[in-house]
This record gives C-alpha cells, sequence and structure tokens, in this order.
C-alpha cells in the first residue's frame, strides 16, 4: 500500500499538519476576537473597530489576512458617493466558528486567573 503524504496550504505556507495549518489561520492576536464578533452578525469596519481595544491599522491588517485566506468577506458598497464595507465570515469562516467556541470555552474553564494573574 502506497502513502501519499498530504500538503496543506493555509496563509499563503505549506504545511504537512493539518492543525499546524489551521491554527496559522486562526492563531493570530486579534482573529478570534474578530471572528467571534463577525459571528454574530455583519459588520462595518468603524462599528467593529469600536467593539474591540485593537489599532486601525493591525484591524485592517487581520481583515486583510482573514479576506486573502477565505474566511471573512468585504462587501463594498457605495452610500452618497462614498463606498462602504460591510465585513461577513463566508461559508469557510462560519464553519471554523464551532472550533472558535470551543476555544473559547476551554479558556473559560481552564485559563481564567484573578488581577494577580494567579489561575482561578
Amino acid at each position: 500500500m502506497l502513502f501519499v503524504a498530504k500538503t496543506y496550504l493555509a496563509d499563503q505556507q505549506l504545511f504537512s499538519c493539518p492543525v499546524e495549518a489551521t491554527t496559522s489561520l486562526i492563531g493570530k492576536k486579534w482573529v478570534p476576537t474578530i471572528m467571534l464578533t463577525l459571528a454574530d452578525h455583519p459588520y462595518r469596519f468603524e462599528e467593529l473597530h469600536k467593539t474591540m481595544s485593537v489599532s486601525r491599522k493591525v484591524l485592517k491588517q487581520q481583515l486583510d489576512r482573514l479576506i486573502d485566506n477565505g474566511l471573512v468577506f468585504n462587501d463594498k458598497y457605495s452610500n452618497d458617493n462614498q463606498v462602504t464595507s460591510l465585513y461577513s465570515l463566508t461559508e469557510e469562516g462560519r464553519s471554523l466558528m464551532p472550533i472558535i467556541f470551543a476555544m473559547k470555552k476551554w479558556g473559560n474553564q481552564y485559563l481564567v486567573c484573578d488581577a494577580g494573574g494567579n489561575l482561578s
């Protein structure tokens, strides 16, 4: 029997492990928070920015990464001669939400700490 190793592409990098590939997509700073927020409903950039304490630059960079990887869709529309972007999760992005919700649940169960950094 011939074994053919699979290769996985994520974030413009090749991986030999699907877990590493998936982690490279959702493990970046702010990405889970962005995806959790977009799971509720689509947001305009400024609305999304107001929900989190991230700089506009970093938010834009992470949104662009998520768009490039097919996890977020940017629906641009014109309103009174002004282009507005509405960000939403794609079907692929929504398919990752059970993983992100499980990570949130696990963190709430095992990583909660007091103000001094001591685990509860």
